[in-house]
């Protein structure tokens, strides 16, 4: 692993012992650029367990135990989360419990992710087989909640715990599942030129697409950065887990977009869109999709056909490496601060920030090169 892309790694770990000395038993959410304060929730929103797999993260690298068990009873305290009706139960407790179950051979929290992960297989809608976002789903700063609309999110986020209850269990009715969930987004969500849509709002009953929209977009038209992330990222995982050709395929057409439209840090705007140099960026989507590539980047049999989507892993983690603090020798911010993410450029809610989920991304895709490898 590079130099710098090290001593990244190490920045990333004083940030999370430095926010888990400011925010106590809260959750981090987003931070002010300029003093790193955090915002905090009072139950983690949809990315809990993200914060969960950086405090077990830092706390294996460490040996500080301490670490270990308070990801074991946060995981314990956002049980509650299983009951909601919400497409990010998945990530919730993917990398909550089932990391957990992996990484100390746990019943009791492999139990917990297997539970998440049945009750998330069945939300899907049965007419074509996409996650909706759910009647419950929490997302700060947002109110849309359906059983028939379903986010590009889901390609990603709500196949977490499919992937890995496939491996635990064997059952295919995850894998097929995922995949009614991926044809439905290959078809309905990725347009001509290799942009998403945010949302579609389908009819229950026959499937028919009733509407797209976006909501965190510059526009119906548009294509969110963060979105176009989670599509990647989706197909790569589906790669990853079946090594089927067509989901690198679909993947490498989605990135291959994403290279068009960004410069040589390979840092987006907030849309795609938006093309004002001035507009905020998002860090947080480079992360995303850094993440999904380290995983693949660690597997030794990868296929030449592989070869050309891994060499974009480089670029995206150089150019996440020069955003984190401190930019200069006189920097005085707290050291490991992601900045330049958008959560909400249209309610102009934290756009020129640093996210928590942004910080635990970059942290699983340089420790998953350093230890060469994750555990589930």
């Amino acid at each position: 692993m590079k130099e710098r892309w090290r001593q990244a790694l190490d920045l990333l770990s004083e940030r999370v012992l430095a926010t888990r000395a400011a925010v106590g038993e809260a959750w981090p959410f987003h931070a002010d650029p300029a003093t790193g304060a955090w915002v905090t929730t009072a139950d983690g929103d949809w990315c809990a367990g993200h914060w969960i797999e950086a405090l077990r993260i830092v706390g294996e690298r460490s040996g500080d135990r301490a670490l270990l068990a308070e990801a074991r009873r946060r995981t314990y305290e956002i049980r509650p989360k299983l009951e909601r009706d919400n497409m990010f139960r998945s990530p919730i407790f993917y990398y909550s419990a089932a990391r957990l179950a992996a990484t100390e051979k746990n019943r009791a929290m492999q139990g917990l992710a297997l539970a998440a992960a049945r009750a998330m297989r069945s939300m899907a809608m049965r007419v074509n087989g996409a996650m909706p976002i759910g009647s419950e789903v929490q997302v700060k700063s947002t109110d849309l909640a359906s059983r028939s609309i379903v986010a590009v999110d889901a390609v990603h986020a709500a196949l977490l715990l499919d992937w890995w209850a496939f491996k635990e269990t064997g059952d295919p009715t995850f894998r097929v599942g995922a995949e009614r969930q991926l044809e439905a987004t290959a078809r309905d969500f990725i347009r001509a030129d290799g942009s998403t849509v945010e949302f579609i709002e389908y009819q229950p009953e026959s499937g028919a697409v009733l509407r797209r929209f976006t909501l965190l977009g510059a526009g119906e038209d548009s294509c969110w950065s963060r979105g176009q992330a989670w599509a990647i990222g989706g197909y790569l995982r589906a790669y990853e887990a079946t090594r089927e050709p067509r989901w690198l395929d679909l993947a490498e057409r989605l990135l291959d977009y994403w290279w068009a439209h960004t410069g040589e840090d390979r840092i987006p705007a907030w849309d795609f869109a938006d093309t004002d140099p001035g507009a905020p960026r998002d860090s947080s989507a480079s992360a995303i999709l850094a993440e999904s590539l380290a995983r693949l980047a660690v597997i030794a049999d990868l296929p030449a056909a592989a070869q050309p989507v891994l060499a974009r892993l480089s670029p995206l983690l150089d150019g996440l490496a020069a955003r984190l603090t401190p930019e200069r020798a006189d920097d005085r911010r707290p050291r490991g601060m992601l900045l330049d993410g958008c959560f909400n450029r249209p309610a102009g809610v934290a756009d020129r920030h640093e996210l928590i989920w942004g910080d635990c991304y970059l942290l699983f895709a340089l420790h998953c090169l350093d230890r060469k490898g994750l555990p589930c």
